[in-house]
């Protein structure tokens, strides 16, 4: 911070919640488990699938109310959702990121069935009912001990890239679910500073903004830089259905000849008019069977059809495979 500002004080424009990387319910993940499920042949793979977008829906569900709850909080901050964060050797799953001129927080969004006991030594357990009505109780990973570790990287990340050192970085543990009770009378302090129901979002965050011990004022272009670095550091990747779901050729229903025929002709002839080239060109009738025939779902297998190297399907698989899937 220059000098400057420090004397006289900084021009401030971010008045209210602005989100740098929005919140969606159209999550990616979600549409590819909804598009598989359609695919997949009934049975034990069929229900994993199920209870995976049970599982995920609940949980995008947890993450729209603690949105909401930023979104109408007031404050003067910078908002992104969903950051994968990559750098070197580590990588933090990020749900919620809150970046002010006093503070950076992290939100760790949890919505769990179940109440939530802490004991004194900071073991987290649920507490759930089973189908006869009685309480049985589960250990879980500590939540605070998870996003601790993301705090970690990110304060590494800042000072390699921004040479951000001394910027007071938050963790807040966020329970989603409205109706879950949270037991911790009997936990460390520092934990029951960290968890929070989302409904006491807005007060937890207007607390650290306007505590006066903190003399940290961080400019606004410098606020930016951080939701810029870690914009540009977001790294998702694509879920391997096939190796999470062990899927093989024959648990996936296929569409029938007559179908896959019609949308390959179609696409040859589309293909060809665009770069002007005879239609047997992109592939002819024989090549067109054998690649019904073999049914290829990646690039490994279309390779084998006979008459498309490596050229060819780096130019056309894509587009292909994408008729097969």
């Amino acid at each position: 911070m220059s000098i400057f500002n420090k004397l006289f004080g900084q021009k401030r424009t971010i008045q209210s919640p602005t989100f740098i990387k929005d919140f969606s319910k159209d999550n990616q993940h979600l549409t590819v488990l909804n598009e598989l499920l359609i695919k997949v042949d009934d049975g034990e793979k069929k229900d994993n699938i199920e209870r995976d977008i049970k599982f995920l829906k609940y949980g995008l569900d947890g993450e729209n109310n603690v949105y909401f709850e930023l979104k109408n909080s007031f404050l003067p901050i910078l908002c992104l959702h969903d950051v994968r964060l990559e750098y070197g050797d580590y990588v933090a799953q990020l749900d919620f990121v809150v970046i002010s001129n006093k503070f950076t927080c992290i939100l760790e969004t949890k919505k769990l069935s179940g109440n939530i006991s802490i004991d004194s030594d900071g073991n987290f357990v649920r507490i759930m009912k089973n189908r006869y009505g009685k309480d049985f109780k589960e250990g879980i990973y500590s939540p605070v001990t998870q996003n601790t570790r993301h705090i970690d990287i990110l304060k590494h990340v800042l000072s390699k890239e921004l040479k951000i050192n001394n910027m007071p970085i938050i963790s807040l543990v966020v329970m989603a679910n409205p109706k879950t009770i949270i037991k911790k009378y009997k936990c460390p302090v520092e934990i029951e500073r960290t968890l929070i129901k989302y409904d006491q979002i807005k007060s937890t965050l207007e607390k650290y903004q306007n505590d006066k011990a903190n003399q940290y004022d961080l400019a606004e272009k410098d606020m930016y830089d951080i939701a810029d670095l870690l914009v540009r550091l977001n790294t998702p990747i694509e879920m391997d259905i096939v190796g999470r779901y062990q899927l093989a050729n024959e648990n996936i229903q296929r569409k029938d000849e007559a179908q896959l025929r019609e949308l390959l002709i179609a696409y040859r002839l589309k293909t060809s008019r665009e770069e002007n080239v005879k239609a047997y060109f992109i592939f002819n009738n024989n090549e067109m069977d054998e690649i019904i025939a073999k049914y290829p779902t990646s690039e490994e297998e279309l390779l084998m059809v006979k008459g498309f190297g490596k050229v060819k399907v780096e130019k056309y698989g894509k587009q292909i495979l994408s008729i097969f899937n």
